[in-house]
């Protein structure tokens, strides 16, 4: 499996150490600071190029034709949108963008990027369990054991109070994205329609009991299909 990973800070940089650990995956690094693309070239297995990830051209010679996934990582929001929507006009099949303001998830979406990560959701676990749904991966500190992790909107369940959800064993709503924000739900948050609650179902049966229990909803002012790892 190609991978290609712009932006080596920690979350990058994390996660090229993890997947090059696993001689099924060719790895492709991207990062604008000369020194440390030479000193990850030493490090690991993988063409490292420096660069601009924006630019199609630096893209394009890292093999994002032929990529199975891309994942931006960069420290900006806005770079690493741009760097997305060069991926999906790629064709390339899973594109993830790192984003620290989770207002932002939404417009990503919209505009095809595959997932979004966010460091308040412990970004680089969470970039390991979206690939696990890849069928490439037999770890992840998230979906250990088949856990399946769902991005949802609450209808139509709004203005309940979480302890008022019968929730089915094997299923945890982990936290709520509102208004930009993540926030850890307590037993009196109360959903509102704009929230976007992820959820973990330990199995692919209590995934559908999520369906089930949500509906096949939309997320997002502009109905942004559901999106799952």
């Amino acid at each position: 499996m190609k991978v290609i990973i712009a932006g080596l800070g920690d979350v990058g940089t994390q996660l090229a150490k993890d997947l090059s650990a696993k001689r099924r995956f060719e790895l492709i690094l991207i990062d604008r600071d000369e020194e440390r693309c030479e000193d990850l070239s030493q490090e690991y297995d993988a063409l490292v190029l420096q660069g601009d990830g924006t630019e199609p051209e630096l893209l394009e010679s890292g093999g994002a034709r032929e990529a199975d996934a891309l994942i931006a990582t960069t420290g900006s929001d806005a770079l690493n949108m741009m760097i997305s929507t060069l991926g999906k006009k790629f064709a390339i099949p899973n594109v993830v963008a790192k984003l620290t303001k989770t207002s932002l998830r939404t417009t990503a979406l919209e505009l095809g990027v595959d997932h979004v990560i966010s460091p308040k959701l412990s970004a680089a676990a969470e970039v390991l369990s979206l690939l696990q749904g890849y069928n490439v991966l037999d770890f992840s500190l998230l979906v250990q054991g088949g856990v399946k992790m769902i991005e949802i909107s609450p209808e139509p369940l709004t203005g309940n109070t979480l302890k008022k959800i019968d929730l089915p064993q094997g299923i945890l709503i982990t936290a709520i994205l509102r208004k930009g924000k993540a926030i850890i739900p307590q037993g009196e948050t109360k959903l509102k329609a704009a929230d976007i609650l992820i959820l973990l179902a330990e199995n692919e049966k209590k995934k559908n009991q999520v369906k089930s229990l949500f509906g096949e909803l939309k997320i997002g002012p502009r109905a942004q299909a559901i999106k799952e790892s």
